[in-house]
């Protein structure tokens, strides 16, 4: 009914029309179905003289519309394209991005559409939300890979913003390598080291090197080119050169998978403070990747968020991580100083009470090598009392075994305080990872004026059962991304290859096995394996991580949809614990 007001006021007033039908879009955005009964209002306005009502009904319908409907649209919006602003440009390709996520298999009228509008003159952020839809496309359409890519390349003959022509040379590195035809795309990326700037030179010199770590036939050609970049004047483009061209002479693809295709998975902040720490303590062993934090892979690495009011901008120093902050914080704890390097901590703090309770208390878990530190923030909404030795006691379910609780000295009023409990892992069999901890908050309670806050010399012990903690597979692996998927568990080796086949009786589709799967081990999708294609009876779920102690760990599920989801897991590790830990987990 709302809807339908809205589209009456549009067709009745002229000043208000672009707020309103802005309205109508911000609604299209979130609820499209709801939108639809104004569809054919805002048909008619899809030849209005005002070039941005036009454009926001084209781009609503584009929404809301069918997929019978996309090819006549695209006509008509291409009509007047050149007559409107960057501003509404953007709307109209994030309109796009949608519909493609929607109707893929009209990506070939869409992919035209937006190479037609990225040839045409435009700003930064317009040109920006372009190529941030294409590479969406290819991501998500394998078949319309090598026409975006084309598309790309023709626009970084000509491309005049140095971060687009870098985010496109990556892409060409990792995808264009992997295609039928491979050698089209060299030329593209050597006419950048040719007449570009030195960012784009570095660019393009890192994706000749993955061309020529993937296609053994390419080397001879990918040697020559990396040998002339080896004169150029940058200093980083030498180095660049210099090193791929070393680590490719060696002709081992596990060199290749660790220094080219998949790079380094730690932490910046963290890789500079071991680096100094290391050097302010001098040793005779040499310094261990292992010591550094990881980084954290992203949430996805299918999609980029299209925002017309982002900028690109370089900062001057890296941000330290949540992760980085943990590890200052606990490392500054005398009772945790000798646990090493802080392996993971959990994204998100698990709340042990209810809010609206007198004690709220919430757990952080934090993984080393051998232990747990659990961090629990707490606060007291109580007025009229003051807890001093607040300590949480845990009592484990399985081996694992309590060595220190460190308390929080005091909790005034609504003022948040930190205590922690010290757990070691099990010794005796280190496949046993999951447990179960019942908790009790215990304190000593003094009595206070809420007024003054002046409180009883004496106090009383009490206590406040809280709820259970679990420890899962997942708090021991932490997420990396491999963007060469094939190369990394080639890499790895199958020295501690194992494989078993497993029933999911409970699943009933692929989409569901594959997300619990991701959620139950905490590993990396990768190769965009999360997806499963529709109508398909079979998938392949590819995943990564790291296993506390720095061990790389990679998992293949075959899965197969009969009566339920039939699912055969191979798990490949350096170390055999973290295969068997994998392999007793999912069983």
């Amino acid at each position: 009914m709302l809807v339908t007001l809205i589209a009456l006021e549009i067709s009745a007033l002229m000043s208000p029309f672009k707020a309103a039908e802005l309205l109508v879009l911000q609604v299209a955005m979130k609820h499209p179905s709801a939108v639809t009964a104004c569809n054919l209002d805002l048909e008619n306005l899809v030849t209005d003289s005002n070039r941005s009502i036009a454009t926001l009904a084209i781009t609503t319908l584009l929404k809301t519309g069918s997929e019978s409907s996309i090819d006549r649209l695209m006509k008509q919006i291409s009509s007047f394209m050149s007559e409107i602003s960057d501003e509404f440009k953007v709307v109209v390709v994030q309109a796009i991005s949608t519909l493609c996520q929607k109707f893929p298999r009209k990506h070939s009228v869409m992919m035209n559409f937006l190479f037609t509008m990225l040839r045409e003159e435009g700003g930064f952020e317009y040109k920006r939300a372009i190529v941030e839809c294409i590479i969406c496309i290819i991501e998500d359409n394998p078949e319309s890979k090598e026409t975006g890519l084309a598309h790309l390349c023709e626009f970084i003959e000509d491309c005049e913003f140095t971060v687009l022509a870098t985010r496109i040379l990556h892409l060409l590195g990792r995808e264009g390598a992997r295609t039928p035809n491979p050698s089209k795309y060299i030329r593209f990326i050597y006419n950048r080291v040719i007449l570009e700037n030195e960012e784009v030179r570095a660019a393009a010199v890192s994706a000749l090197a993955k061309f020529g770590a993937q296609n053994e036939e390419m080397y001879p050609s990918v040697s020559v080119l990396l040998k002339r970049c080896m004169m150029d004047d940058d200093n980083e483009v030498r180095d660049r050169a210099t090193f791929y061209l070393s680590v490719l002479e060696q002709k081992q693809k596990a060199l290749n998978s660790a220094y080219i295709l998949n790079g380094l998975q730690v932490s910046i902040p963290g890789l500079e403070r071991a680096l100094h720490h290391y050097t302010l303590e001098p040793s005779e062993k040499p310094f261990d990747l292992k010591s550094v934090p990881l980084s954290m892979a992203p949430t996805s690495e299918q999609k980029s968020e299209i925002s017309p009011a982002a900028t690109v901008k370089v900062p001057e120093k890296v941000a330290s991580s949540r992760q980085d902050i943990f590890q200052e914080q606990l490392a500054a704890i005398p009772e945790f100083k000798d646990l090493g390097s802080l392996f993971k901590s959990s994204p998100n703090p698990v709340p042990l009470t209810e809010s609206e309770t007198e004690y709220v208390i919430r757990c952080t878990k934090h993984t080393f090598e051998n232990h747990f530190v659990f961090q629990f923030d707490c606060t007291n909404t109580l007025n009229d009392q003051i807890l001093e030795n607040v300590t949480v006691q845990m009592e484990p379910t399985e081996g694992y075994e309590v060595l220190c609780c460190i308390p929080a000295a005091t909790l005034s009023y609504n003022q948040p305080g930190i205590c922690y409990t010290l757990v070691m892992l099990p010794e005796e069999d280190p496949t046993a990872v999951s447990c179960t901890f019942s908790c009790t908050l215990k304190f000593t309670v003094k009595d206070c004026d809420p007024n003054t806050g002046e409180a009883d010399e004496e106090g009383y012990e009490d206590e406040y059962v809280l709820e259970d903690v679990e420890i899962t597979v997942a708090d021991h692996i932490q997420k990396v991304l491999k963007p060469n998927f094939s190369a990394a568990w080639e890499e790895v080796g199958s020295e501690f290859e194992k494989e078993e086949t497993f029933a999911l009786s409970s699943m009933k589709t692929l989409h569901e096995a594959v997300n619990n799967i991701i959620n139950f081990l905490g590993m990396q999708p990768c190769e965009r394996s999360d997806k499963v294609p529709e109508n398909k009876n079979s998938h392949t779920l590819y995943l990564a991580g790291v296993f506390r102690g720095g061990h790389d760990l990679l998992v293949r599920a075959r899965l197969a949809l009969m009566d339920g989801v039939t699912m055969q897991v191979t798990a490949r590790s350096k170390d055999e614990v973290p295969v068997d830990v994998i392999m007793a987990s999912v069983g």
